[in-house]
């Protein structure tokens, strides 16, 4: 497999958990739709390893450990952190590491707002797909399922998508959202507890906003 065979393979399938995690998310399965995404944004990074020489091999790290892996694509591509919002890759990270309760050393605490957890996951994948040139073996450019289901007006990419409906990012993140926090204990597991609000104003300043939930 050539490295732009390989990156096709982590863009094909990227895009897959991407789309099922914004169905997801939609339709308010949250910690499934974060795992997704965590999923989806780890391999639409990687795609940017694989189209400059680094193999499967070479990849053996995920987003709980989101410095390693922008050192990486900084080594062999460019500073991409400026492009990224570090609050979101944290989280992602997080994410990862709820995958499985049985490996988690200490409690985590996962919270976010809805809306804003989408918006910025659209933005990270749109970012990567203008970035990312992808040939086959004759030299032809070839079409991603992202690029494809953007020409199909897909219901389920555009639905609630602030990037392809053309909002400005400001005005979509500070609409009235829905807030969420989980907590799962490394003592329970299998468990995690939940608390949510509805409605809920913030100001945009670049980053997604910072919740702070305890439970007593």
């Amino acid at each position: 497999m050539t490295n732009q065979e390989f990156a096709y393979s982590l863009l094909s399938t990227g895009y897959d958990d991407y789309i099922a995690s914004r169905v997801l998310l939609n339709k308010d399965y949250h910690m499934q739709g974060l795992t997704l995404a965590s999923s989806a944004v780890e391999k639409y990074l990687k795609v940017i390893l694989a189209i400059h020489g680094k193999t499967k091999k070479d990849m053996g790290v995920h987003l709980d450990r989101w410095e390693k892996l922008e050192s990486m694509i900084k080594d062999c591509y460019t500073d991409i952190s400026k492009f990224l919002d570090e609050r979101f890759l944290n989280l992602l990270g997080k994410a990862y590491q709820a995958r499985y309760y049985d490996n988690l050393s200490a409690p985590i605490m996962i919270s976010f707002f809805k809306n804003q957890f989408i918006g910025e996951l659209d933005c990270t994948v749109s970012f990567v797909e203008k970035i990312v040139t992808l040939k086959d073996n004759s030299g032809k450019l070839l079409q991603t399922p992202y690029k494809r289901a953007v020409a199909a007006e897909e219901a389920d990419l555009f639905e609630n998508n602030h990037v392809l409906k053309e909002i400005p990012k400001k005005e979509f993140m500070e609409m009235p959202d829905q807030g969420y926090g989980y907590y799962i204990d490394v003592e329970q597991k299998y468990t995690a507890l939940k608390v949510q609000g509805k409605d809920i104003i913030n100001v945009y300043s670049g980053r997604i906003a910072e919740i702070n939930v305890k439970f007593a």
